[in-house]
Protein backbone atom coordinates (compact mmCIF):
# COMPACT_ATOMS: atom_id res chain seq x y z
CA UNK A 1 0.00 0.00 0.00
CA UNK A 2 1.45 3.45 -0.84
CA UNK A 3 -0.62 5.73 1.14
CA UNK A 4 -0.63 9.94 1.92
CA UNK A 5 2.68 10.47 0.39
CA UNK A 6 3.67 14.20 -1.06
CA UNK A 7 5.80 13.70 -3.84
CA UNK A 8 6.91 17.15 -5.19
CA UNK A 9 9.41 18.15 -8.66
CA UNK A 10 11.41 14.71 -8.59
CA UNK A 11 11.98 13.15 -11.87
CA UNK A 12 9.47 9.81 -11.12
CA UNK A 13 6.69 11.09 -9.10
CA UNK A 14 4.99 7.66 -8.77
CA UNK A 15 6.06 4.86 -11.23
CA UNK A 16 4.50 1.36 -10.96
CA UNK A 17 6.54 -1.02 -12.18
CA UNK A 18 5.01 -3.56 -15.15
CA UNK A 19 5.10 -6.78 -12.76
CA UNK A 20 3.75 -4.90 -9.94
CA UNK A 21 -0.20 -6.33 -8.37
CA UNK A 22 -2.39 -5.87 -6.26
CA UNK A 23 -0.66 -2.69 -4.68
CA UNK A 24 -3.39 0.27 -3.49
CA UNK A 25 -2.18 3.21 -4.08
CA UNK A 26 -4.28 6.51 -2.05
CA UNK A 27 -4.63 9.70 -0.84
CA UNK A 28 -1.41 10.68 -2.13
CA UNK A 29 -0.29 13.76 -3.41
CA UNK A 30 1.82 13.54 -6.42
CA UNK A 31 2.52 17.31 -8.27
CA UNK A 32 5.26 18.68 -10.42
CA UNK A 33 6.93 15.35 -11.76
CA UNK A 34 8.31 16.84 -14.02
CA UNK A 35 8.24 20.14 -14.29
CA UNK A 36 4.42 21.46 -14.36
CA UNK A 37 5.03 22.85 -18.14
CA UNK A 38 3.94 18.72 -19.22
CA UNK A 39 0.07 19.48 -20.05
CA UNK A 40 -2.80 17.69 -18.24
CA UNK A 41 -3.86 16.27 -21.47
CA UNK A 42 -0.61 14.89 -22.56
CA UNK A 43 -1.47 11.55 -23.78
CA UNK A 44 2.21 10.89 -24.98
CA UNK A 45 4.45 8.09 -23.24
CA UNK A 46 7.25 10.22 -22.21
CA UNK A 47 9.30 7.67 -20.27
CA UNK A 48 9.08 9.01 -16.64
CA UNK A 49 7.45 12.57 -17.14
CA UNK A 50 4.38 11.89 -14.91
CA UNK A 51 3.08 12.50 -11.64
CA UNK A 52 1.60 8.92 -11.59
CA UNK A 53 2.67 6.41 -14.27
CA UNK A 54 1.18 2.57 -13.87
CA UNK A 55 3.18 0.42 -16.38
CA UNK A 56 1.03 -2.58 -14.97
CA UNK A 57 -1.76 -4.25 -16.76
CA UNK A 58 -5.14 -4.07 -15.30
CA UNK A 59 -5.27 -7.85 -15.01
CA UNK A 60 -2.85 -7.27 -11.97
CA UNK A 61 -5.24 -5.80 -9.64
CA UNK A 62 -3.70 -2.48 -8.49
CA UNK A 63 -5.98 0.08 -7.34
CA UNK A 64 -5.81 3.94 -7.50
CA UNK A 65 -7.49 5.74 -5.54
CA UNK A 66 -8.30 10.05 -4.31
CA UNK A 67 -4.82 10.79 -5.48
CA UNK A 68 -4.45 14.51 -6.31
CA UNK A 69 -1.80 15.17 -9.56
CA UNK A 70 -1.70 17.10 -12.69
CA UNK A 71 -0.25 14.46 -15.08
CA UNK A 72 -0.76 10.79 -15.17
CA UNK A 73 -0.45 7.82 -17.93
CA UNK A 74 -2.64 4.98 -17.54
CA UNK A 75 -3.80 5.88 -13.89
CA UNK A 76 -6.85 7.49 -12.57
CA UNK A 77 -5.55 10.66 -11.34
CA UNK A 78 -7.93 13.86 -10.78
CA UNK A 79 -6.36 17.02 -11.52
CA UNK A 80 -6.07 18.42 -8.06
CA UNK A 81 -9.79 17.40 -7.35
CA UNK A 82 -10.78 17.86 -3.39
CA UNK A 83 -11.61 14.60 -1.27
CA UNK A 84 -12.99 14.64 1.56
CA UNK A 85 -13.85 10.95 3.22
CA UNK A 86 -14.07 9.23 6.81
CA UNK A 87 -12.85 5.94 7.70
CA UNK A 88 -15.05 4.34 9.25
CA UNK A 89 -18.34 5.46 7.45
CA UNK A 90 -20.90 4.01 8.73
CA UNK A 91 -19.59 3.55 12.24
CA UNK A 92 -20.14 0.55 13.90
CA UNK A 93 -21.83 1.68 17.14
CA UNK A 94 -23.44 -0.51 20.07
CA UNK A 95 -27.10 -0.52 20.85
CA UNK A 96 -28.94 3.19 21.40
CA UNK A 97 -25.28 5.14 21.72
CA UNK A 98 -25.32 8.44 20.43
CA UNK A 99 -21.92 9.20 20.04
CA UNK A 100 -19.08 7.10 17.84
CA UNK A 101 -15.35 8.10 16.46
CA UNK A 102 -14.50 7.96 12.99
CA UNK A 103 -11.02 9.27 10.94
CA UNK A 104 -11.55 12.31 8.60
CA UNK A 105 -9.28 12.01 5.80
CA UNK A 106 -8.83 15.37 3.26
CA UNK A 107 -7.25 16.54 0.04
CA UNK A 108 -7.37 20.00 -1.25
CA UNK A 109 -5.09 22.12 -4.13
CA UNK A 110 -4.39 24.79 -1.14
CA UNK A 111 -5.25 26.34 1.85
CA UNK A 112 -8.45 24.49 3.41
CA UNK A 113 -10.25 24.31 6.56
CA UNK A 114 -12.37 21.13 7.55
CA UNK A 115 -15.53 22.20 9.62
CA UNK A 116 -18.31 20.57 11.18
CA UNK A 117 -22.12 21.45 10.80
CA UNK A 118 -21.86 23.89 8.65
CA UNK A 119 -19.35 25.88 6.05
CA UNK A 120 -18.73 28.61 8.62
CA UNK A 121 -18.82 25.74 11.64
CA UNK A 122 -16.09 24.68 14.29
CA UNK A 123 -13.05 24.06 12.77
CA UNK A 124 -11.77 20.67 13.07
CA UNK A 125 -8.13 20.39 11.28
CA UNK A 126 -6.90 22.55 8.48
CA UNK A 127 -4.24 22.05 5.89
CA UNK A 128 -3.69 21.49 2.14
CA UNK A 129 -4.38 17.76 3.13
CA UNK A 130 -4.41 15.18 6.45
CA UNK A 131 -6.37 13.09 8.45
CA UNK A 132 -7.61 13.72 12.34
CA UNK A 133 -9.59 11.34 14.13
CA UNK A 134 -12.93 12.76 15.75
CA UNK A 135 -12.97 11.29 19.01
CA UNK A 136 -16.21 10.38 20.71
CA UNK A 137 -18.74 13.20 20.09
CA UNK A 138 -19.91 12.21 16.16
CA UNK A 139 -24.06 12.21 15.84
CA UNK A 140 -25.68 9.63 13.37
CA UNK A 141 -25.95 12.37 10.18
CA UNK A 142 -23.06 14.64 11.12
CA UNK A 143 -22.30 16.69 8.14
CA UNK A 144 -18.36 17.61 7.74
CA UNK A 145 -17.31 20.95 5.11
CA UNK A 146 -14.02 20.92 3.16
CA UNK A 147 -14.13 24.90 2.86
CA UNK A 148 -11.45 26.78 0.39
CA UNK A 149 -9.90 29.23 2.47
CA UNK A 150 -7.25 30.46 0.26
CA UNK A 151 -6.38 33.91 -0.07
CA UNK A 152 -8.53 35.00 2.90
CA UNK A 153 -11.90 33.17 1.05
CA UNK A 154 -14.82 33.79 3.49
CA UNK A 155 -16.44 30.18 5.12
CA UNK A 156 -19.70 29.90 2.93
CA UNK A 157 -20.99 27.19 0.68
CA UNK A 158 -19.84 28.81 -2.43
CA UNK A 159 -16.28 28.16 -1.30
CA UNK A 160 -16.88 24.64 -0.27
CA UNK A 161 -15.17 22.17 -1.93
CA UNK A 162 -16.72 18.49 -0.73
CA UNK A 163 -19.10 17.37 1.94
CA UNK A 164 -19.36 14.47 3.57
CA UNK A 165 -22.39 13.18 6.30
CA UNK A 166 -20.79 10.55 8.17
CA UNK A 167 -23.48 8.12 9.41
CA UNK A 168 -23.95 5.12 12.30
CA UNK A 169 -24.25 1.01 11.47
CA UNK A 170 -26.02 -0.46 14.47
CA UNK A 171 -25.17 -3.85 15.82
Amino acid sequence: MLEENTVFGNTNGINLAPDAERNVIRRNWVVGNPPIQVAVDHTADIGNSFDIKNRAPLSLGNVFTANVCLTALNAPCPALEASLTASPNPIPVAGSAIHGMTKINWIASGDAEVRVGSPDGPLLASGARGSVETGLWVADGMTFYLQDVSGGKALTAENTLATLVVRFARR
